[in-house]
Parts: structure tokens; C-alpha cells; sequence
């Protein structure tokens, strides 16, 4: 029952940190959303970093998995489009964290050290993946190329959503994700091979707006 409860700290805490902002979000807001005394709620999480410092585990643990290294040298379109399908659902899973990245870096440093290590490894899977399509023959492009693109995807994947909050209303997180990938896919286009251009074209329907 204490891991259940704790449990439901955590996902109503990542629920309204994503829905309001962390800073937004007190804990005797996320004790009303469990349905918790706040007393109940400082017994499994004496303050309010401990719940940003739990989540962050998850989020950690969660990245590791996404962007774990492919075992094949070569890669397909689709290989690319999977590892693109999960890493947008991992941030928009935990949105919170690039959203509020400023505030978040100065109150918490830890986030600041797990968001570097994220996009550095975000950059390196990139890269890896370009490295594979391009042995498979689906895009070409050089090594130079590679590592000035893999930057580029990192950036638009990292930090399109706070882009187009400047400049544009906000997006929700589901449409936030459709632009992003096919920004993504777009980026692609003038270097696909002509035999997969098609293929890429496909998969860019899905996110069609």
C-alpha cells in the first residue's frame, strides 16, 4: 500500500507538472489529485524536490532505453522512424523538464546535469543513426554532414516546442510531437537516395497537420 501510494504521488506530480508547469505546482495541489493529507504526501516525499528528484530517476531510466545504441551498422527509414516515434513519446511523457528547463536548471542541479547528459547522448544517437542509414544506402552524407546534422536534430527535438511558444501560441503535446517529427523528417529529405524517397514521404503523411 506505501509503494501504491507512492506510486501515485509520482504520476499525479508528473500529470500536473506537465499539464501546469513545476513551478506552478504546489504540493498541496498534488495531494489534493491523489486524494492524500498533505501529511500523507511529506511522509513518502518531504519536499517537493524529492518528487522532482524521483522523477527524474524515471525520466533517466526511461532516456537510457530510448536512446540505447542499435547492435546493426546499417539502418532502415523505419529503424529511424521508431527510434523518432519514442523518443517524442518519451518527452512528451516528462515535457515538464524541457518546458520549464531555465527554472528547473536553477532551483534543481541535478536536472541541469541530467538534461546535459540527455542531449549529448540525444546528439551521439543521432549521429549514430545517419552513420546506419547512410551505410544502408538510404540518405547520403558525409561525415562532416552527419555530425553537423545530428547536432541539428538534437536542437529542433530538444527545443522546437519552446521555439514556437515564442513565436506562435503553444501547442498541445500530441501536436508539439507531430510538428517535431515531421520537422525532423524534413530534414532528411534532400539527402534521402532516390530509390527511398518514397518511403520517406510515407512515413512523413503521419504527421501531416
Amino acid at each position: 500500500m506505501k509503494r501504491d501510494t507512492r506510486t501515485r504521488i509520482l504520476v499525479s506530480s508528473l500529470l500536473l507538472f506537465n499539464e501546469n508547469g513545476e513551478p506552478n505546482t504546489t504540493t498541496n495541489e498534488i495531494a489534493d489529485e491523489v486524494d492524500i493529507s498533505p501529511g500523507n504526501l511529506y511522509y513518502h516525499f518531504n519536499r517537493k524536490s524529492d518528487l522532482v528528484d524521483a522523477l527524474l530517476l524515471e525520466f533517466q531510466a526511461d532516456a537510457k532505453q530510448v536512446l540505447r545504441p542499435s547492435e546493426s551498422q546499417q539502418a532502415s527509414l523505419d529503424d529511424f522512424w521508431v527510434f523518432l516515434h519514442l523518443l517524442l513519446e518519451l518527452t512528451a511523457a516528462y515535457r515538464f523538464l524541457l518546458r520549464d528547463m531555465e527554472s528547473l536548471i536553477a532551483e534543481y542541479p541535478k536536472v541541469g546535469n541530467a538534461l546535459k547528459h540527455f542531449a549529448r547522448g540525444l546528439a551521439a544517437s543521432f549521429e549514430l543513426y545517419l552513420h546506419a542509414l547512410a551505410a544502408g544506402g538510404q540518405i547520403k552524407l558525409d561525415k562532416r554532414d552527419i555530425r553537423v546534422m545530428s547536432r541539428n536534430l538534437a536542437v529542433i527535438a530538444l527545443f522546437s516546442e519552446k521555439f514556437d511558444a515564442l513565436v506562435d501560441s503553444p501547442r498541445t503535446a500530441d501536436d508539439s510531437a507531430i510538428h517535431i517529427a515531421a520537422s525532423v523528417l524534413n530534414m532528411l529529405k534532400p539527402f534521402v537516395a532516390e530509390d527511398a524517397a518514397g518511403h520517406l514521404a510515407k512515413l512523413a503523411t503521419y504527421y501531416e497537420t
